[in-house]
């Protein structure tokens, strides 16, 4: 049972990345492309018709042939066993799609693997790291070899014409072998949404049907797997880029090995940490840290940016006299300080009390002792008041709301927080103006946070959020100092 499930789960997963590469012109039963159609495509999967991950594909010119970049992350319940599985791929093939090199880093149910490798004139040369251990091989062959994100460009490149099969080797990279694998074009057939697409078939899997269909315009509309226990349909961007950010900042499984910041240097008491500096890599050029509540950040010209996070530092904008707060005292979509249900609460919570500091710290603790965890997000303050559970962004909103009700400017703020054992996972919280910034974390009643909580945005709209769409699975971070 556990080796049939290990091996279903890594079927699903390498279903979410294999088939998304379609997506160039296609005029007529007979499509051909002249060129490989180049930029991103997103992807999202769903099984039984619950969403359970995402998946996009990356396609670049570089010399001499292409760069095919893959991720996704899925997790499905299966006989009820949870598995989990995300992946970061990138293959360097030539203009006929066959495999050069290649890196890749997955992580099944915890468990991480690193493999890299390239073509040489005996096969494919392969490079297997797994919790410290390395592992050389050679896989035989003398035939042309391509990655699975290939697999559906093959038969645009040759000619979509009814009935033709198509039979190529490719490489698998968890099982770290080669495969024969035959995809057939079974016809041109109409959309539910509309208009035609092709209907692709392949055998990468013989105990299930692997369908994919492309449109007219060559974009891949939707794949199925075993009638449709499993769909991947294409989406835009931006709808792609909340899905990741909320579902990382909300930590729901199916993304949670995906979005997980590991470091090598454990933080063992986080709760404690008072000074925290940490070097972030792999940071997008446009992508701007903001600074403030301790918070100071030092950018290089390398995608890196050194963060450091000092509790015990006065952050209170003093020069050019009285600063304009008003905006962190409005009302949002999410976020309603004017509601009668929340201002009814502040008699309860902070009585007279007039101090802003001890406002703040009450109005935290009972927003952490009233409100449980739930994996889901409570949109509305309203809804987390009514059934008394939410996640952090919505723990964060109900005290943005009491706190801009109690004339205490405040700003939603979310970026990594550091989890005992596991690393840096996506979290939000929030700054409140009480004479200095103040970063406070209502979900576990931390006033002020402590310096383990880096930001990353400011602002609670699914627009300010998405942002963090842009770095999930791809940030690094090494931590350089910590203090108590």
């Amino acid at each position: 049972m556990k080796t049939f499930l290990r091996s279903l789960s890594l079927f699903l997963l390498a279903q979410v990345l294999l088939l998304h590469a379609s997506y160039a012109a296609v005029a007529a039963p007979k499509a051909h492309l002249s060129q490989i159609p180049l930029g991103t495509r997103w992807f999202s999967v769903s099984m039984n018709g619950e969403r359970t991950g995402f998946s996009n594909l990356t396609i670049e010119a570089v010399p001499d042939g292409y760069r095919l970049s893959a991720e996704g992350s899925v997790k499905m319940l299966v006989l009820g066993f949870s598995r989990e599985a995300s992946s970061l791929e990138s293959y360097q093939v030539a203009r006929d799609l066959t495999l050069t090199s290649f890196t890749a880093s997955q992580t099944i149910d915890g468990s991480p693997m690193q493999v890299s490798g390239e073509r040489t004139a005996r096969g494919v040369k392969v490079t297997v790291e797994t919790a410290g251990n390395r592992k050389e091989k050679l896989l035989k062959t003398k035939e042309p070899v391509y990655p699975m994100t290939a697999l559906n460009l093959l038969p645009l490149l040759r000619g979509t014409l009814p009935g033709k099969s198509i039979r190529v080797t490719v490489l698998d990279i968890e099982a770290v072998k080669l495969k024969k694998v035959t995809i057939r074009v079974i016809g041109r057939e109409p959309l539910p949404t509309g208009g035609s697409a092709i209907h692709l078939r392949n055998d990468l899997y013989p105990f299930v049907d692997n369908d994919v269909w492309v449109d007219e315009a060559g974009n891949t509309v939707r794949e199925s797997v075993r009638d449709d226990l499993i769909v991947t349909e294409a989406e835009d961007g931006a709808s792609a880029a909340r899905f990741i950010a909320e579902s990382a900042v909300a930590k729901r499984d199916l993304v949670l090995d995906f979005s997980l910041v590991r470091v090598a240097t454990p933080i063992d008491r986080p709760a404690a940490v008072r000074r925290l500096v940490i070097e972030l890599a792999a940071l997008p050029s446009g992508f701007t840290l903001p600074v403030g509540a301790g918070q100071t950040v030092v950018r290089g010209d390398d995608g890196r940016a050194v963060v450091t996070v000092d509790r015990g530092a006065v952050t209170a904008m003093k020069a050019n006299g009285v600063q304009d707060y008003s905006a962190y005292l409005q009302e949002t979509g999410r976020i309603l300080p004017n509601s009668g249900e929340i201002r009814g609460l502040l008699p309860e919570i902070i009585g007279n009390e007039q101090a802003s500091r001890v406002k703040v710290e009450r109005l935290v603790r009972w927003v952490a002792t009233n409100i449980g965890e739930a994996v889901t997000d409570s949109y509305s303050p309203h809804e987390t008041l009514a059934t008394r559970k939410g996640n952090c962004q919505s723990h964060a909103r109900l005290y943005a709301s009491l706190a801009r009700a109690a004339g205490i400017p405040t700003r939603f703020v979310s970026g990594l927080v550091y989890v005992a054992g596991k690393g840096f996972l996506y979290h939000s919280w929030a700054e409140s103006f009480a004479g200095e910034w103040l970063a406070v974390d209502p979900t576990f009643g931390q006033v002020p946070a402590d310096a383990t909580h880096i930001k990353l945005v400011e602002g609670d709209s699914p627009e300010e959020m998405a942002a963090i769409a842009g770095i999930v699975g791809k940030i690094t971070a090494r931590v350089v100092e910590q203090g108590y």
